[in-house]
């Protein structure tokens, strides 16, 4: 309200200096028109008095354009750049965001992996504990914070994901084992064995062989290998019978 009186007044105030300015250089055109009349009897044409009259505020009106003009383009200019850089930022964010989602993925990836860490923290596959689900809930806000292109939303959920998963890892080793019967238990340090052999590898294939199925057997109804899990058990096993072969034949 304040800045559309101030606008009314500057407005006013122009016209009013145009038009004093008009009747000003009229004036002395006037008077310098009366002693030329007076000096040589030489009369201007009256259309040289209007001209006289509206140069003022013709020049007045075209510099007050220029200036609007040149302020209108610079703002154009500042707001183009404003969206350029606050572009720049919001890319430079969301690269962050990732960034922080993929270490954090790889974090929990471990427990998705890593048989041994599984068998030292078996509370991490069981997904019906509370803890547990909080992560794979904060894990589908990443996906669904992934759709969109606010990297604030991505950084909230990450941050969520995170603080969920360290959570969980406190948990678990606070849990540990503790859950499990003493048969439970038992049979863990069996996996935990066979595990060992086929990561020696110096094992025969046949042991291999043993070892994988001792293992597979001891954590049925314990522990839910994530299929990234049993697919590296695999491959490691794979490798072993190769390794153990290969010393046999030589």
């Amino acid at each position: 309200m304040l800045k559309r009186v101030a606008r009314k007044i500057a407005a006013a105030a122009l016209v009013l200096f145009a038009f004093a300015s008009g009747m000003v250089v009229l004036g002395v055109y006037a008077l310098i028109s009366f002693a030329a009349w007076a000096v040589w009897g030489a009369v201007p044409p009256a259309y040289t008095f209007v001209l006289a009259f509206a140069v003022p505020p013709l020049a007045i009106a075209a510099l007050t354009g220029l200036v609007f003009t040149v302020r209108r383009t610079s703002k154009g200019l500042q707001a183009r750049r404003g969206l350029r850089v606050q572009s720049q930022a919001r890319s430079a964010s969301w690269e962050a965001a990732c960034q922080r989602r993929d270490a954090s993925l790889v974090s929990w990836s471990r427990y998705e992996t890593d048989v041994s860490l599984l068998i030292e923290y078996p509370v991490m596959t069981d997904y019906s504990d509370p803890v547990i689900r909080e992560v794979i809930v904060a894990m589908q806000g990443i996906r669904e914070a992934e759709r969109g292109t606010d990297p604030d939303r991505l950084h909230l959920a990450v941050d969520r994901f995170d603080v969920a998963l360290r959570t969980a890892e406190n948990y678990a080793r606070r849990c540990g084992q503790s859950r499990l019967t003493e048969q439970e238990r038992g049979k863990l340090a069996t996996a935990r064995a066979a595990l060992n052999l086929i990561l020696d590898g110096a094992a025969a294939p046949s042991e291999v062989d043993g070892a994988y199925r001792t293992l597979r057997g001891s954590l049925r109804g314990i522990i839910d290998l994530p299929a990234p899990a049993a697919a590296d058990l695999e491959s490691r096993a794979r490798e072993t019978r190769r390794l153990g072969s290969a010393s046999v034949s030589t």
